[in-house]
């Protein structure tokens, strides 16, 4: 007979979004960032391969298109990569005004989470939603940008409607 009582030492039954992995990066301006900023902002997270990825720009770019909604929806938009501040400063590819850009030099923070990948020691694209308290409630890695924003944009919605 099937007991769910002895499959407890596994972990819980249903999926709870779990605490952010701590975010230590460098600002443009070259001050230190971490998610503590935005304590009760949603965040969209992403991190990219730089200005000289056509894919990752065009992201950031239909992500930037959108960002009123999003901050309508209480949420921040944070791109982050390898380059250093002042080249995310100077970079034109990088415009979009709506997302704040941040360096991550040695991918510590990227390494945290999971969207560094040590055995090709590569970087990857990741696209995360933080809650208003810190979790993470929803994270897509891989090989190419996520470019469904509608999509992302009703996971927002569905984050604030749990609250």
């Amino acid at each position: 007979p099937y007991v769910p009582s002895k499959l407890n030492h596994f972990g819980p039954m249903n999926w709870e979004p779990f605490a952010a992995p701590k975010l230590s990066v460098t600002g443009k301006d070259g001050k230190q960032v971490s998610l503590e900023n935005y304590r009760g902002k949603n965040v969209i997270l992403v991190f990219f391969l730089g200005d000289a990825c056509v894919h990752c720009v065009g992201q950031l770019k239909s992500l930037n298109d959108r960002a009123k909604e999003f901050s309508a929806l209480n949420t921040v938009i944070l791109g982050v990569c390898s380059q250093t501040p002042q080249s995310l400063r100077d970079s034109a590819a990088l415009g979009q005004e709506a997302i704040t850009f941040l360096s991550d030099r040695n991918h510590q923070n990227a390494r945290r989470f999971a969207s560094y990948d040590d055995f090709e020691d590569m970087e990857l694209h990741s696209t995360i939603l933080i809650d208003p308290q810190g979790k993470v409630r929803w994270k897509r890695t891989g090989g190419d940008p996520f470019t469904n924003i509608d999509f992302l944009l009703g996971e927002v919605k569905r984050v604030n409607a749990a609250k």
